[in-house]
């Protein structure tokens, strides 16, 4: 942090009565218990009576994320639900009651909400049964932390170790007094396990229902942290590592709070400790400062070195327990530098409870400011990865927490876009709406410096769906192109169809035409393009084609073709890169796209595209199989089979001429050589594979003629087994043709027959001439 974020982070550390994370203490009460199906419970507990209250529980459940598990290996314990229990001593409440101010007081939790205590359950911990460590799940709204009350019994081991942010408060039994500790629901704790004896416990759900009264803060002092958020946001973000610049002030301030919060359990009533005096004053500053406030969800990440290596030296061994055992956690390596950090914001609470619909946005440099780093917090999560060569030995740790989040309300726009581009997006359609297109402008054209950033990590599609009414509101042709840039043609659905059409009415063919050129630059796969061409090409062009406006049917016939040439390039590199059966399959899988293209034409008037790409398809660049996959897409009743005659006759042609060829004879093991083989070695195999008689080659070579000879039968997967007999310089390498040669032959035969009975039960859909003009 720079100075004025220290500054302010002292400012607010010096905020309210710091209260502790748990508290313990012992009263002297018997609450008369009462158990069904095992009666009244005298104090101090006897075995006796443990072994009663056994017998009636159930072996306890623990949460796992959204799951409630049984896991022996967790928790081991028995438990007896609240509603079997009762109390029949008329002093108990009383007794809880002041327990309860107390554990307000300790604990920080400010004046206003009612405070109570709600019986979940009763457990008993026999020999040798423990709970591992944990954080306890909010059980119901308004849960701040949880009261566990031990009840006088003889037992050893047993220990329940609560620990938060490095500090660590330890609880026993006591033979005749109750015992009480108190913890946040943020807090990690264990019981160990038991020795010998019987461990007899309730546990209780503290709650705070209704509005928190934080600690009072005096006018000066809200006047004071006011000034050191204004110098917060007035001062460059600090370089973080050596040669950086510094960089621009802040957009917002984000503090970090010091507990931990669940979605559920963060509200503006119910924070813990400090954190609620200080948010208090935060509120109070931005009223001064007319500045947005929030209170917010942060999940972080961190990335630090690691001053050791690590060695793993294993789980807790209870077994050699010690009370001066250290508390680190076994196996934990120390921490060296910080490398990297990340934090991301989400769920956001405004001052009145509402939720602020924003997408999940990161926090820079500095925006951050805190009072308790991240590394003085328990991680839910740490992973550490050894020396692995130029890198490793690092450890990264992930973190659940909360933190106030404010900006001047006069930049309320800008940084609101920048967490969520839909949001700023349908502010600036209200402003047309309301017949503002000034300050609809003015808006947009706010967005554009970090436009691109925040659009492209946005649901796509539905920010583009968003975004095409509103640049075909603005009355800035530059502007609208600017807003439309970071999106692609994947992202352009059928349903934005029509709002493309107005945008050509308004802007024209070329504007239009260049927003496509620049989106079809933007792909993330091949696979996701050809998805695109096969079902949502079809429904624009026909959309654009037969629309009213002038030059329709010119951006669809563009469109077409733009597309036309990627796919001639996407098939090429499939040529390529493939051979064999594998080549056939890749070009089978594009045949949607080829039928799209070819419809489009249809509807484009464009018969001279449909010609090119039907002479493409039908050239012997390519395998028969391409062009009759396309018959197969297009179906027996699909509107585009006559657009196909041409490819129709053609496949019957090939078809028919190739079964009129005699069937191979079984001494005849001619194999057709593949494309590449040119050159001295290519033609040398080729003469090989093409001689019907000459079934092995042995062939001395070196290394690296050898591989170019490997690689071209494997990649276009030719019968040909091909090892190489290491004796002699050069070593030799031995081709010999397999008898797959004539399995594949018969299976090409059955499956031209196939495909050339299918061809003439479809006879009558796809000879019917095509009605398009030419």
């Amino acid at each position: 942090m720079n100075a004025a974020a220290q500054a302010l982070s002292q400012r607010l550390a010096a905020l309210g009565a710091s209260g502790a994370f748990a508290t313990r203490f012992a009263v002297e009460a018997d609450p008369q218990l009462h158990i069904e199906a095992v009666g009244e419970v005298s104090l101090p507990v006897t075995i006796h009576t443990a072994h009663q209250l056994c017998a009636t529980a159930q072996p306890a459940m623990h949460g796992y994320k959204d799951q409630t598990r049984l896991d022996p290996r967790v928790r081991d314990t028995w438990e007896i639900p609240a509603s079997r229990i009762r109390f029949d001593s008329p002093h108990w409440q009383s007794v809880l009651g002041r327990a309860l101010e107390r554990i307000r007081r300790d604990l920080g939790v400010p004046p206003g909400p009612r405070f109570k205590a709600e019986l979940h359950n009763l457990l008993v911990y026999a020999p040798g049964q423990f709970f591992a460590v944990h954080q306890d799940s909010e059980k119901t709204d308004g849960m701040l932390g949880t009261l566990v009350v031990t009840l006088p019994s003889r037992f050893t081991g047993g220990e329940f170790v609560v620990s938060h942010q490095g500090q660590t408060l330890r609880s026993r039994s006591s033979a005749g007094r109750l015992g009480m500790i108190a913890f946040y629901a943020d807090c990690h704790h264990e019981v160990r396990p038991v020795k010998q004896g019987y461990r007899v416990v309730l546990t209780y759900n503290l709650i705070a229902q209704g509005g928190a009264q934080a600690d009072e803060v005096p006018a000066q002092d809200i006047a004071n942290l006011a000034v050191a958020v204004t110098d917060f946001w007035q001062t460059p973000a600090p370089s973080r590592w050596t040669g950086d610049s510094a960089g621009e002030p802040p957009d917002r301030l984000v503090y970090l709070l010091d507990h931990e919060y669940t979605q559920s359990g963060l509200s503006w009533a119910r924070l813990k400790g400090v954190d609620a005096t200080r948010a208090a004053a935060l509120r109070r500053a931005a009223e001064r400062l007319d500045a947005e406030i929030f209170l917010v969800l942060a999940d972080v990440h961190e990335t630090w070195s690691a001053e050791d290596d690590y060695q793993d030296r294993g789980h807790w061994d209870y077994a050699e327990d010690d009370e001066d055992q250290a508390d680190d956690e076994a196996g934990d390596p120390a921490l060296g530098e910080l490398i990297d950090s990340d934090i991301e914001l989400r769920h956001w609470i405004a001052p009145d409870g509402s939720e602020l619909a924003s997408d999940a946005n990161g926090v820079a440099h500095g925006e951050l400011c805190f009072t308790r780093s991240s590394a003085d917090c328990t991680p839910f999560r740490s992973e550490h990865e050894g020396y692995m060569g130029n890198y490793g030995n690092t450890v990264d740790r992930w973190y659940h927490r909360a933190a106030v989040v404010m900006w001047p309300r006069e930049r309320a726009f800008v940084i609101r876009a920048r967490q969520s581009p839909r949001w700023a997006i349908a502010q600036i359609a209200g402003r047309f709406e309301a017949g503002e297109p000034a300050q609809a402008l003015e808006w947009a054209q706010r967005l554009l410096p970090f436009w691109k950033s925040v659009a492209i990590g946005a649901d796509g599609a539905a920010l583009l769906d968003a975004t095409l009414p509103v640049a075909t509101a603005l009355d800035d042709a530059d502007t609208a192109a600017a807003l439309l840039e970071p999106f692609s043609l994947q992202q352009l659905a059928q349903v934005m169809a029509p709002w493309f059409v107005q945008l050509l009415d308004r802007r024209g063919l070329a504007w239009c035409g260049e927003r496509l050129r620049q989106w079809a630059t933007s792909w993330q796969t091949p696979d996701g393009q050809l998805t695109w061409l096969a079902q949502t090409l079809p429904a624009l062009i026909h959309v654009w084609s037969t629309a009213t406006v002038v030059d329709g049917q010119a951006l669809a016939a563009a469109l077409v073709e733009e597309r036309w040439r990627w796919l001639q390039s996407h098939v090429g590199e499939l040529q390529a890169r493939t051979g064999g059966t594998t080549r056939i399959q890749v070009l089978a899988s594009t045949a949607p796209a080829w039928l799209a293209l070819i419809s489009g034409c249809g509807e484009a008037r464009r018969a001279d595209l449909r010609r090119s790409i039907i002479d493409a398809l039908l050239s012997a660049e390519f395998p028969l199989q391409l062009p009759l996959a396309v018959l197969h897409a297009a179906g027996s009743e699909a509107t585009d089979a006559p657009s196909l005659a041409s490819v129709y006759a053609h496949c019957v042609r090939a078809l028919t001429t190739r079964l009129a060829q005699p069937v191979r004879a079984d001494d005849d093991w001619s194999i057709p050589p593949p494309a590449g083989c040119t050159g001295e070695l290519g033609e040398t195999l080729a003469r090989f594979l093409s001689a019907p008689a000459e079934r092995r080659l042995e062939w001395p070579l070196a290394k690296e003629r050898r591989q170019v000879i490997h690689q071209l039968i494997d990649r276009h997967e030719l019968p040909v087994r091909h090892e190489t007999r290491r004796t002699g310089r050069p070593y030799t390498l031995v081709l010999e043709k397999t008898r797959a040669l004539f399995t594949r032959t018969t299976a090409e035969r059955r499956q031209w027959a196939s495909e050339l009975a299918w061809l003439e039960y479809a006879a009558d859909v796809f000879s019917r001439p095509d009605a398009m003009p030419p």
